[in-house]
């Protein structure tokens, strides 16, 4: 048993020795440049060569597996120095497969067989066909709409190593839409998006199904998968809004259309100011009515069943109203007018009969300032029918002018100003010959108000004998 640890012992020793005399006389420090290849690319290695021996020697090198195909070197290298040289290893087609390898690179020197250092070298050979993974494929919570034009197909596809992939076609196949593809390239480790959009068919029934993603480079086929999508309900309520304005009046039509496959709940607001709800018509009376500030809103909530639609009418009226108001304010100025402004003029008529009739009598005329302010230059005429004689008598002031013609009598005042609300009285006394009946003819004043000649009549009076 002891003579059996004393050869394990002896034997660990001479390793142990071998090892440090190899290394004292070659050492080797690895760059990697590129160690994840395709079959048939190259792995890349700058190997640095160390000579730690006393004397120049040259060097050659060897690599483990024979199957790969590099360049064979050899190289002087002096005491103390180094050698610098970019190592190319080779996966030959349909000799090197796909998988992760670890080749021995072996740095030894031609005159000493002793003197010698391994460095192992990693490579990772892909498969192009495991590269690239469809993480998922996304699309709206509710599923494809069959309605729309157009549906988004989202793609999410994740580059899995740290080499990128470049031109290749991604392409979407399925039984409720027709093939889309697309042309691009995914860098290094790269997470990429493709959004690919698709029309539904007519058939494309409510539920799951299958979409094939394949991803090939010319007629290489990269990936195959099949992922679900769904056609779900939709409601698609659409809106056809119609505004239209003329002379104070603005009208808004709204029509709801549910074109989808379920029931649709609506709601529509429309915000209307304290001023424009004083003149606002809707059609139908809304649901609610919130008031907030000087604001009002209106609600509405209701349903549409799928092919049905619900319209909402808005109509702002000003001119109806403007038109109501302008005709009072007309009202109110001609009452005003005709009542509040201008010359008055009432005609009295007292009479003297005898046996033989009417005698003579007595005319007085009212003259009157309806208004507030002054009226000037006011010419009063009256006439009588069957005067015996010339009027006299008459009162606080004479007319400017008698006319007579026959028994034909005009008589005409001058009145150089009336104040506003001023009355003035004019008379005379006539004799006249009534037998029967008379009708005394209407007294008559021209003046001029507000720049514009008007002319006042009074009633006519019967005179019955």
């Amino acid at each position: 048993m002891k003579r059996w640890y004393l050869a394990i012992i002896l034997f660990l020793s001479f390793i142990f020795v071998n090892v440090n005399v190899n290394a004292a006389g070659l050492s080797l420090e690895t760059n990697v440049v590129d160690n994840l290849i395709m079959v048939g690319e190259e792995a890349v290695f700058d190997i640095t060569i160390l000579n730690d021996q006393a004397y120049s020697d040259k060097v050659s090198f060897i690599v483990s597996d024979l199957d790969w195909v590099w360049e064979k070197e050899t190289f002087d290298i002096r005491s103390g120095g180094s050698k610098t040289f970019t190592l190319s290893l080779r996966a030959p087609s349909g000799v090197v497969e796909a998988g992760v390898y670890t080749l021995n690179l072996k740095v030894y020197s031609t005159q000493n067989p002793e003197v010698y250092v391994y460095e192992p070298l990693l490579i990772t050979v892909l498969d192009e066909s495991s590269m690239l993974r469809v993480e998922k494929i996304d699309y709206t919570v509710n599923g494809l709409n069959p309605k729309k034009d157009e549906n988004i197909l989202k793609v999410i596809v994740k580059n899995r190593y740290d080499k990128p992939v470049n031109d290749v076609n991604v392409i979407l196949q399925s039984n409720i839409f027709s093939q889309v593809s697309k042309e691009t390239s995914f860098s290094a480790a790269e997470l990429k998006t493709l959004e690919f959009p698709v029309t539904l068919n007519s058939n494309a029934a409510e539920g799951f199904h299958d979409v094939n993603i394949l991803i090939k480079r010319g007629d290489q086929i990269l990936l195959q998968e099949t992922k679900k999508v769904k056609v779900g309900e939709y409601s698609d309520v659409k809106e056809d809004k119609e505004v239209s304005t003329s002379f104070l009046i603005s009208k808004v039509n709204v029509v709801k259309r549910n074109e989808g496959t379920t029931t649709s709940e609506q709601v529509y607001r429309v915000r209307l100011s304290s001023f424009e709800r004083l003149f606002s018509d809707v059609s139908p009376e809304p649901s609610l009515i919130e008031k907030s500030g000087s604001d009002y809103y209106y609600i509405w909530t209701f349903t549409i069943q799928p092919g049905e639609s619900y319209e909402i009418n808005i109509e702002i009226n000003y001119r109806d109203p403007l038109a109501l108001l302008i005709a009072l304010i007309i009202i109110v100025y001609l009452i005003y007018y005709l009542t509040e402004s201008g010359i008055s003029i009432t005609k009295r008529v007292l009479t003297i009969k005898s046996k033989e009739g009417i005698t003579y009598m007595k005319v007085l005329l009212l003259i009157k300032n309806r208004g507030k302010h002054e009226i000037k230059n006011i010419r009063v005429a009256d006439q009588i029918l069957n005067a015996k004689t010339v009027p006299s008598d008459y009162g606080t002031l004479r007319p400017s002018k008698i006319n007579r013609s026959g028994d034909y009598v005009t008589l005409l005042w001058d009145i150089p100003s009336l104040i506003g609300k001023e009355e003035r009285i004019l008379s005379y006394r006539v004799n006249v010959e009534v037998k029967n009946k008379i009708v005394l003819p209407r007294a008559m004043a021209r003046y001029r108000d507000k720049n514009k000649t008007k002319l006042s009549k009074s009633n006519s009076s019967l005179v019955v004998a």
